[in-house]
């Protein structure tokens, strides 16, 4: 199959022949690629921020349809439809079975192990998976648990996000950080993430849903299609958190970090009421520190990591494509450009630019 492999940081992805196994193990599935999204944490392995065993094949948000699966995979069938994410659990360790797989303690038995066929290869050297997905490619080879079977009415370039972007964004505002009735919300940040952070907070009641970013474009979406009622562009205003605490009458109750840069944590604690909380759901990178002033924790305000959203996959998945068949979720906004898989680094580039909320490859 072709796939678009990163061989080093700071270098284009290359379009290159990967070998997949001819025989898949007990609990795995195959997959044809049908989209996969183009996210900020994809870019921050290619710009060194997050470092990873190369070459490696990154995409972490897809969609597709099943081929073939394992001997052991009982309620996974060729033809299915499904999303691939992130969220790959062993369903085993004390977290998944305390009903928390995004906080799987044991990744590792979801993979192959030592001294079997890797499943990417080039010429017998293995070729890694981003996240155990892999979805810069034409096929997938997967754990049985790192898809999920969905509505086939779905259609699937847009099904392709719901595995990062809508899940982590609405799932942070309504799952972890219960975002509620007349709470005001500041979401810094109007990407994938951030843009379904604020539909996520606006379909709780929020009161006010303060978008932040430095794209205009992104905040007119913000405001006409995911809910926003306020947007400040940081790019032209001298004291974002000031002009926030003057919306709010004091300060959000939610703020949250959907960028992944150290100093927007202390805007949002600048920008957040005395006994509110901050939500740092942006990837930050492996060397990064957040530094704040101590006088935010005696102001009882809190700083909070997300990790997807605390995403379920088997529950929250198929929740999230009837909302979006009822017409109570917004994906169409949300997909900017669909390209192919030969203009993907022409999709990075405009990631890196912070161009258009979610690139699709569509294969």
């Amino acid at each position: 199959m072709r796939a678009a492999v990163l061989h080093a940081p700071h270098e284009p992805l290359v379009i290159e022949h990967v070998d997949t196994p001819d025989a898949l193990q007990p609990y795995e599935v195959r997959v044809a690629t049908a989209a996969v999204g183009l996210c900020h944490s994809d870019h921050h392995v290619i710009d060194g921020r997050v470092a990873r065993p190369m070459p490696v094949v990154l995409g972490h948000e897809a969609s597709g349809v099943v081929t073939e699966v394992g001997p052991a995979v009982t309620d996974i069938a060729p033809g299915d439809h499904v999303v691939a994410c992130f969220v790959v659990y062993c369903g085993a360790c004390r977290m998944c079975r305390a009903g928390r797989p995004a906080m799987c303690q044991d990744r590792e038995a979801t993979m192959r192990p030592a001294g079997v066929e890797p499943r990417l290869s080039q010429g017998g050297r293995e070729v890694h998976q981003w996240t155990n997905i892999g979805g810069f490619a034409e096929e997938m080879v997967l754990h049985r648990n790192a898809v999920t079977v969905i509505d086939d009415r779905m259609p699937l370039d847009l099904a392709a996000m719901l595995g990062c972007a809508v899940a982590t964004g609405v799932g942070s505002a309504r799952k972890v950080a219960g975002v509620g009735p007349g709470d005001h919300v500041v979401v810094i940040g109007a990407g994938g993430v951030g843009l379904n952070v604020c539909q996520g907070a606006a379909a709780a009641g929020a009161a006010s849903v303060i978008a932040l970013d430095r794209s205009d474009e992104r905040l007119a979406l913000a405001a006409e299609r995911f809910g926003a009622t306020h947007v400040v562009n940081t790019a032209s205003v001298a004291d974002p958190a000031a002009l926030i605490r003057e919306i709010t009458d004091g300060g959000a109750d939610h703020a949250f970090e959907a960028v992944g840069v150290p100093a927007l944590v202390d805007l949002a604690l600048d920008a957040t009421a005395r006994g509110g909380s901050v939500w740092a759901v942006g990837v930050f990178g492996d060397a990064a520190r957040i530094d704040f002033s101590a006088a935010h924790l005696h102001s009882g305000k809190g700083v909070h990591g997300v990790r997807a959203g605390s995403l379920e996959p088997q529950k929250d998945l198929p929740a999230l494509v009837a909302a979006y068949l009822a017409g109570e979720l917004e994906l169409e906004a949300l997909a900017g450009r669909r390209i192919p898989l030969e203009a993907i680094n022409e999709g990075i580039a405009d990631l890196a630019a912070g161009v258009g909320a979610r690139t699709l490859v569509v294969f």
